[in-house]
């Protein structure tokens, strides 16, 4: 195998014989790069391949063998090694071209590589030609060089993670170790999305416990998931009885449009996490018949669906799409069980502090705004149409004799009728307006951007709601009329008491005046 032009090479042996007898001492750096090998056989493999290659050198030192740089480079030791390996050869015009290669590099390009014997180094890095620079740096300074490379081979098209080494024998030869390290990287790389997908988890937990107002929890909730696990569109369905209320969505024009939608529990994806309480699945959701009945709701190919477990229960579900089919499986399932079972948590806890807060500011009977808060609402609606110049109209509002039916039939069939009632008069104001209880039969209403006109219309229509009300305590019919009085906000009235107190004033008027009427403030009544 030795080329007759190599002869002329021999007397450049001896300068290098100290730096190849380094390059195979088992504590070099570069020349043994195996040997940090995990697997205890391969590395008693290399250490006897070590021992070899040192005898050799000494025998050739001591004049035992031929020592020219061919008889060492073909030694078989070199070529017999685990890991492929190259020699470039650098002629004496400088064009360095590739004169041999092991049997590994053989099967690392099934067979191929034998095509390209005598192919020049920028000929065979035409793709990569940063590699090419780097072994004719190598042979410039004679100091070793390793890369790690997402590289596509030559030889077979196929892309791989090496490792490699370049090592100088001389002036004339390079040693070319390529180690196949596409395994590991492609664990490493999954390790790593590992640890980043447990500290997205540990960033997710943090914020949720951050914050308790509901809204903000679930828009973190959609936010977090897509981080984890990447979706085009989301839905977040919360149970509440026989239905599933879409509590968030993501990934539509107009996210909005959905959230409040409402759909029947008894639905095939439901009744399927319900009944498994595990993620479940789909590679193409739009060929599978039972999803088809929800219509726009099933809309993806890829799904998984991942339910969301509160003190046992299944207190709503995540449902993710795909806009391609096969992308979610085990791992997927997995992570976001996970996730969701801490979304519940966080979810749950912002629910809980929605309903103390909603105590704290509601009347427990009617479901109206307690005093205490209705009047903090009615100060920052005054100072609001102060500001701006708006109209605002208070509505005062009394039970007749009602005094009566609490007497006459007990206070359950008087709080009976209470709760008939607010049903009644809520179902007659708008949602910007605010109603509130403001003590045992009286209530209150607050009509923004509304003058006394509109406000004794609106009071009229609530006088006759109340009048056609009618509460049924067990076979007894009840009905009850209401007094109103209203008053507007001028530039006389200069806080929230002064228009309460005309609203009073009005009330008493209506009472005066025979009950079951509307009367409106007057600046006679200022007394």
């Amino acid at each position: 195998m030795a080329d007759s032009s190599n002869t002329n090479d021999s007397t450049n042996l001896t300068p290098n014989k100290a730096r190849l007898s380094r390059l195979i001492q088992p504590s070099s750096r570069w020349g043994m790069v195996y040997q940090d090998s995990r697997h205890n056989r391969r590395s008693r493999y290399l250490l006897r391949l070590n021992r070899k290659l040192r005898r050799e050198l000494s025998r050739l030192q001591n004049g035992n063998g031929h020592p020219t740089e061919t008889d060492l480079i073909f030694r078989q030791n070199f070529l017999a090694l685990p890991d492929p390996i190259l020699i470039w050869r650098r002629d004496e015009q400088g064009e360095i071209r590739l004169m041999l290669f092991n049997q590994a590099a053989v099967e690392m390009s099934l067979g191929r590589i034998k095509d390209f014997t005598g192919i020049t180094v920028e000929d065979f890095f035409s793709h990569e030609p940063q590699v090419s620079e780097i072994i004719y740096q190598v042979f410039r300074t004679g100091k070793p060089k390793r890369i790690e490379t997402l590289t596509r081979l030559r030889t077979t098209g196929e892309e791989k993670w090496v490792q490699a080494d370049y090592v100088r024998l001389s002036h004339r030869y390079l040693l070319n170790i390529i180690r196949d390290i596409t395994h590991q990287k492609l664990k490493q790389q999954a390790e790593e999305e590992q640890r980043s997908k447990i500290e997205l988890l540990r960033q997710a937990m943090t914020a949720f416990t951050s914050v308790l107002n509901l809204r903000q929890v679930l828009s973190q909730v959609m936010e977090y998931l897509k981080m984890l696990i990447p979706y085009d569109r989301a839905f977040l369905f919360l149970a509440d009885k026989d239905e599933l209320e879409i509590a968030a969505a993501a990934g539509f024009a107009n996210n909005d449009d959905y959230i409040g939608r409402r759909i029947s529990a008894r639905n095939p994806q439901f009744e399927a996490i319900n009944r498994n309480r595990y993620p479940l699945y789909l590679d193409d959701a739009e060929l599978y018949r039972p999803f088809q009945e929800l219509g726009d709701l099933n809309c993806g190919k890829a799904w998984l669906g991942i339910p969301m477990l509160g003190h046992g229960q299944v207190i709503g579900y995540l449902s993710i799409y795909n806009a391609n089919s096969s992308v979610y499986g085990g791992n997927e399932a997995e992570l976001g069980q996970t996730f969701a079972n801490q979304a519940a948590i966080a979810i749950e806890n912002a629910r809980l502090f929605q309903q103390v807060q909603q105590y704290a500011i509601t009347d427990g009977l009617t479901g109206f705004y307690n005093r205490r808060y209705f009047y903090e609402l009615a100060e920052i609606e005054m100072r609001r149409s102060q500001r701006y110049g708006g109209d605002l109209s208070l509505v005062m509002i009394d039970i007749d004799l009602f005094k009566n039916v609490n007497d006459r039939l007990g206070h359950t069939a008087g709080d009976q009728v209470l709760m008939r009632l607010s049903q009644c008069l809520r179902s007659q104001i708008r949602a910007s307006d605010s109603i509130g209880r403001y003590g045992g039969e009286e209530f209150v209403i607050l009509l923004p951007e509304t003058n006394v006109q509109n406000a004794l219309e609106v009071a009229e229509r609530l006088r006759r709601s109340a009048e056609e009300c009618t509460t049924f305590v067990g076979h007894t019919a009840i009905q009850v009329t209401i007094s109103l009085g209203v008053a507007q906000m001028d530039e006389d009235c200069l806080n929230v008491d002064d228009l309460f107190h005309r609203a009073d004033r009005a009330l008493y008027l209506a009472k005066q005046n025979g009950r079951n009427r509307v009367c409106a403030w007057q600046a006679y009544l200022r007394q």
